[in-house]
Parts: C-alpha cells; structure tokens; sequence
C-alpha cells in the first residue's frame, strides 16, 4: 500500500502519491490534500499527523477517530456506555491501589466471580477471572501499578465469543470456542468456527456494522458474548487484531484491498 492514496481529479480516476514524511504546511501538500476527494491513509499514522491531514481532506480512510480516542479497554467500556449498547457491568480505577482500596471498603459489587482487566495487552494476558479476594492480590502484581484497571460482573459466555472483523463495508465473522474454559482466545487453545451458530454470528454482525456506523469506526475487530436470547454484549474493540481467525496475513491484506477499493469506488461515484 502506498504511503498516501489522492484522488483529486475523480471523473478521470487521477491518483497522487505522497512520501510517508511529506512536510503538510508546504503550500502544495496542503492544495493537494484540499482538493482531493479522498485520502488513503497509510498503515501507521500518529494521532498528531492524523490531525494534520484530516483538518484539509473532505474524506479519508480508514477513520482512526476512536482509535486513537478510545485505546484501551477502561476507555472502551465509556464508549460503550456513551453508545448505550450492552456490555458488561463494569466499575474503572485510576490505579490498583484505588481498586484494593474499594474493595476493602465495599466488596465486589457483583459477588464472585467477576473478571479483572488491566487496561492495555492482547491475548487475555491482562484479563483474569477472579473468585475471591485473594485473586485479586495475586493477579495484580501482573498489572502496572500506574496504570487504570476494570473489574466487571462475570458473563456466562457458554464457553464461546463471537469475533466480528470490519473492514469499511465489509465483515468477517467466526466463533471462538474455548472449550468451557474461561478463555476463548486463540493463542490459548481455542479453536476457530466460521460456520457455527450462523443466527448468533448474523445478530451479532448487525449490531457491530450499526456500532461502527454510529461511531465512525472502518476497520477493528469486535468480541462479543451471547449470555442469553438478548441483545450481544460487547466485550471489546481490537483495533490491532490477531489473523488467524481471518486466513492469516494474506487474507488480512485481501480483506484491506476490497475496503479500499469498495471504499475508493463510492467516493468517486458520487461525483459522477
């Protein structure tokens, strides 16, 4: 992918590429990006370059917005709750000793077991089911002792979540089964089902494609639960998702190429 895909001229399909470290205040960088009727952004951009160019494009992909406002689940779970959509009750401290000290005074809202987050990490290695007291000292010297944590109310997830991958218009979705145990990532055994519960994986499409059209979210990975015949609960956004479930590398890169051409087809449409 090139570093910045222009289109400015699309009635003739004209396409400008721009070096990954053009300088946006030149004059003809920033004409450049005014008048195009979109921008492709590269695969890594910071918050403060995202900025720079959004401030001059009509339109651009994909939209990082929530990404970069939204990075971590203590995060998430507020825009969960701003979004009104189902998801775990959850209670957020700034530190562990805020937690430690919470629970000394009230206990655990929820009873036992409940689940404890820390903010950041993949793969469940920051993710602990907690069934007393003396849980939670032991798994917080495993989190950063600067950092915000969650607990949450436990979910029955039936030994089983719902990955649900957006790519602009586009989605992939398979079950991850973990067998009954807590986990149900990936790299901790569990196994892949594309096909399986094909009611739970179509309700559970719709509500991530309405979240992402309500939210301005292009490409990230949703987990969801189904704990009973309700709604999906919301788990967590992955915007830097694993590619196994998905084929692998390749596969990734396929999906990213027809949401960018989907994506490049539409704009240019509309001004035909």
């Amino acid at each position: 992918m090139s570093p910045y895909f222009v289109s400015f001229r699309p009635q003739i399909a004209m396409e400008e590429n721009l070096p990954p470290f053009a300088r946006l205040e030149d004059p003809g960088t920033t004409d450049l990006l005014t008048k195009a009727a979109g921008v492709l952004l590269p695969s890594h951009v910071s918050p403060g370059r995202y900025r720079s160019i959004t401030q001059h494009a009509k339109h651009w992909f994909p939209r990082l917005e929530a990404q970069f406002n939204y990075r971590g689940k203590t995060r998430q779970v507020h825009l969960f709750q701003r979004m009104g959509v189902r998801h775990p009750e959850s209670l957020v401290f700034e530190t562990p000793l805020r937690l430690q000290v919470y629970l000394n005074e009230h206990g655990s809202p929820w009873g036992y077991p409940m689940v404890l987050k820390g903010d950041l990490g993949g793969g469940g290695e920051t993710v602990f089911p907690i069934h007393g007291r003396k849980d939670v000292s032991r798994y917080l010297l495993n989190l950063p002792e600067d950092k915000p944590l969650l607990i949450q109310k436990w979910v029955e997830h039936g030994g089983k979540d719902l990955r649900v991958v957006i790519y602009g218009d586009r989605t992939v979705s398979y079950f991850r089964v973990g067998g009954g145990q807590f986990y149900n990532n990936v790299c901790r055994g569990a196994r892949l089902d594309h096909d399986g519960w094909p009611e739970l994986q179509q309700k559970g499409v719709c509500a991530v494609r309405a979240f992402c059209w309500r939210t301005g979210i292009d490409i990230a990975g949703f987990d969801l639960m189904f704990p009973d015949d309700g709604e999906p609960v919301f788990v967590e956004v992955n915007f830097h998702f694993g590619r196994k479930g998905l084929g692998g590398v390749k596969e990734h890169q396929r999906h990213m190429l027809l949401a960018i051409l989907s994506w490049r087809d539409k704009l240019i449409s509309t001004y035909s």
